[in-house]
Order: structure tokens, then C-alpha cells, then sequence
């Protein structure tokens, strides 16, 4: 008995190296068990990785990254090329622009603003027959 009051365990190493193994270590020595410890993580890395290259991307996803790459692509004021990071400004003419060249007169914008503007306004406010009757006269 040691002075603990626990049962010697006078089994060899299992790998036979000479020095004494515990069953909590399976029965290796420290210098083993942390060898045997080594190993065993490096067969999960194996098998997690063979996991992971045998997924397989759908469609869907593949899409999904060709437009990340375009958008990334874009990532440039179209005026001075500067790139833009988080804050970027699209324009109705279809660009994107700084904080310098957001306004339309600043990039010399094509798109019609005020004819837009005209459609949206009959749209959310038809004439009415008294409106049509007055105009008319």
C-alpha cells in the first residue's frame, strides 16, 4: 500500500517501454498516454477532413458565390475608382458611386429623374371626372 492508502498497480507500460503504466492511461506510461493522446487526435483531423471534402456543394450555393464575386468586383466608384468598402451608393443609372459622386449632377447621371417623379405622381393620384370637366374648360 502506498501512504495514500491506495493499491500499488505494478503493471509494465503497454507498450512495453519500461515504465509503469495506470489503468486510468490505459495502462501507458505519462510519456505514452500523451503519445497515444498525439495519435488519436491525429486520426480525428484525418477522418473530420475526409468528412468535409466529401461534401458537395449544391447549385444553388455555387450561384450564390459567382454573385459575391461580382458584387465584389464592383466595388469601385465608378467615377474615380476608389474603392468603396461598407459604405457605397447605388444610382438609379445603374452605378456605384463614393460619397463624392453620389449625387446624379456629380456623375452626370442618365437616368430621367423628373419623368419618373411625373409617372409615380399620376399614378398615386388619378383625376377625378369633376378634375377632368374643369381642366377641360
Amino acid at each position: 500500500m502506498t501512504s495514500c492508502g491506495k493499491a500499488e498497480n505494478t503493471s509494465l507500460c503497454a507498450r512495453g517501454c519500461g515504465f509503469y503504466g495506470t489503468p486510468s492511461n490505459h495502462n501507458l506510461c505519462s510519456q505514452c498516454y500523451k503519445a497515444f493522446l498525439k495519435e488519436e487526435q491525429a486520426k480525428n483531423v484525418i477522418a473530420l477532413s475526409e468528412k468535409i471534402s466529401s461534401l458537395t456543394v449544391d447549385d444553388s450555393d455555387s450561384a450564390t458565390a459567382e454573385n459575391v464575386g461580382l458584387t465584389m468586383k464592383r466595388q469601385r466608384c465608378m467615377i474615380c475608382k476608389k474603392k468603396l468598402g461598407l459604405i457605397s451608393f447605388n444610382c438609379r443609372c445603374g452605378g456605384m458611386f463614393c460619397g463624392v459622386h453620389r449625387y446624379p449632377e456629380e456623375h452626370t447621371c442618365n437616368f430621367d429623374f423628373k419623368s419618373r417623379g411625373r409617372v409615380i405622381l399620376a399614378k398615386e393620384n388619378p383625376l377625378c371626372k369633376a378634375d377632368k370637366l374643369e381642366t377641360r374648360i
